[in-house]
């Protein structure tokens, strides 16, 4: 989500918005768990809140200036703050690297070894109109365009390039419709594109490929959301939501796909001396639609999920936390597109937890159990995606930042056991444990820090049996010096200690890279 509303995805369910600049972003909420009653299809592990930058304070420029390893340079520059009833933030940003080969060439020995490095570009804007204490007007637009290079496992002296654009324009209204009632309205159209170019062509017909093409969409999405305080203790949210998304594919395997959500959800909270109660519920209707030269195929998915929570208040310090929710995933429209009979993805979670808040120090525990019904996957037998049937996870996840000795600690933990009930195996790619530490202090002028981050081994994929991806470790250090009042100069070492490891099989990860930003930014 960001500011609110849902981000675009494409045509096969991939998010458009792993490239989002990190100075737009204000601050970054993550909800945890299954959250299907509250944000709808696809939100069954967690839900991600993006905030983009709002302007505070006496108007103010602001910038940056990063090099590093690998040819990395970025710049970026921007103006905000708040004046006379108006807050705002208008900025720009450019970055490139000359990166590394995406490929692991001694595992596949028929990718290209050259570098594959990337260029961005971006430009954002908010402003926000306070009319009176009981309404505000806004209104958001940002533009971001990049060029990534990547290898395939198949050319030695290819080269392929995607191009992908993203423009999105966005209005919303703020109004207390009394002291108890609360209402938000946010309309927006976000657009995306990209050329996924071969050896510098974006679309040769009669290739045979399907590594150039052109890809186009839009997504249409309105969200009307709504607080009512009951009681003093006592809260009641409601709303709908509508998004309305459009693909388009030129190229060798041309097609059209559209897809439709229409939701309702409603959700309560309250207060009873040591308890606290929470009840969501959410109806979803999604339609999906493909069409190429070959066939036309459409599914719908109608479902309706919901999540009861209870805390308990057992001291000043401890908290004792319980949950049951249910989400489902709908087929894409890619999956769609070859098999009209898939059903939607399923999840059920419990969990139990505690909490432990202190001063400086929390502390959390979760104890999680989830279970996946008519899971969709591809098989490679058949060609096709299939329900293929049952997963389940369950585990341990601990999380604490506190101050000890004059360091500030975070650290989060999980021990896990992923698995395949329908294959009786591991689920790919998932770890059975993971943790990251990271420790900081101030010695005299600097703030020094270190974060370790390790997980253990997992399979890389159910169809490569023998293929293990080892477990592994990296260390990262920082420091940063605040120069003036305005001037912050900060440096990184990354995978200080030249780890080589894999995410997925035949797929290189970054070495060690130094990197140095100078940061303008006045109080």
């Amino acid at each position: 989500m960001i500011d609110g509303v849902r981000a675009q995805t494409d045509g096969i369910g991939a998010l458009q918005i792993t490239d989002l600049p990190l100075h737009q972003i204000e601050r970054i909420e993550i909800l945890r768990g299954n959250a299907g009653a509250l944000y709808g299809e696809s939100a069954i592990g967690g839900v991600i809140q993006v905030f983009t930058r709002q302007g505070k304070g006496t108007p103010h420029a602001y910038g940056a200036l990063t090099l590093g390893s690998y040819g990395t340079r970025g710049v970026y520059a921007g103006y905000g703050g708040s004046s006379e009833g108006y807050s705002f933030d208008i900025n720009g940003a450019k970055s490139q690297s000359d990166g590394f080969s995406a490929m692991n060439t001694a595992q596949k020995n028929l990718a290209n070894p050259d570098r594959d490095g990337y260029e961005s570009q971006s430009v954002s804007a908010r402003v926000e109109k306070r009319v009176d204490a009981d309404l505000s007007l806004g209104m958001r637009l940002s533009s971001r365009s990049s060029k990534v290079n990547y290898d395939d496992s198949t050319g030695v002296t290819d080269t392929h390039q995607f191009r992908p654009k993203n423009d999105l324009l966005g209005v919303f209204v703020r109004k207390a419709i009394n002291a108890d009632w609360s209402t938000t309205l946010d309309v927006s159209r976000s657009e995306l594109s990209y050329d996924d170019l071969k050896n510098g062509v974006a679309y040769a017909a009669g290739d045979g490929s399907y590594k150039n093409g052109r890809f186009s969409g839009s997504q249409n999405s309105v969200r009307w959301t709504n607080f009512y305080q009951l009681a003093r203790d006592a809260g009641f949210n409601f709303g709908l939501e509508q998004n309305d998304e459009k693909f388009s594919a030129v190229g060798n395997y041309g097609y059209d796909m559209g897809r439709k959500t229409t939701a309702l959800f409603a959700g309560l909270t309250h207060k009873l001396d040591r308890f606290t109660g929470q009840i969501n519920v959410r109806r979803d209707d999604v339609k999906v639609e493909h069409e190429d030269s070959w066939s036309a195929n459409n599914s719908r998915t109608t479902k309706t999920t919901g999540l009861i929570g209870l805390g308990y208040q057992l001291s000043p310090q401890w908290r004792l936390t319980a949950s049951t929710s249910s989400g489902f995933r709908a087929p894409t429209a890619s999956e769609v597109s070859g098999n009209p009979l898939l059903t939607a993805e399923t999840h059920k979670s419990n969990e139990v937890g505690a909490v432990y808040v202190d001063g400086t120090t929390l502390l959390r525990a979760v104890y999680f159990m989830t279970s996946t019904h008519d899971a969709i996957d591809y098989d490679q037998t058949s060609g096709n995606y299939l329900n293929i049937g049952e997963a389940r996870n369950k585990g341990l996840e601990v999380t604490l930042r506190a101050q000890w000795w004059g360091n500030q600690v975070k650290l989060s933990a999980v021990s896990q056991d992923p698995w395949s009930v329908s294959y009786n195996e591991p689920l790919a790619r998932r770890a059975r444990q993971y943790a990251s530490v990271d420790v900081s202090r101030q010695i005299m002028a600097y703030d020094l820090g270190i974060k370790v981050y390790a997980a253990s081994h997992r399979k890389d994929s159910h169809y490569n049996p023998g293929v293990e991806l080892a477990g592994y470790s990296t260390v990262a250090l920082y420091a940063s010096r605040k120069i003036d009042d305005n001037w912050t100069a900060r440096v990184r070492l990354e995978n200080a200690f030249d780890k080589q490891y894999q995410l997925a099989y035949g797929y290189n990860t970054p070495g060690r890279g130094i990197y140095a930003t100078l940061q303008y930014s006045p109080k």
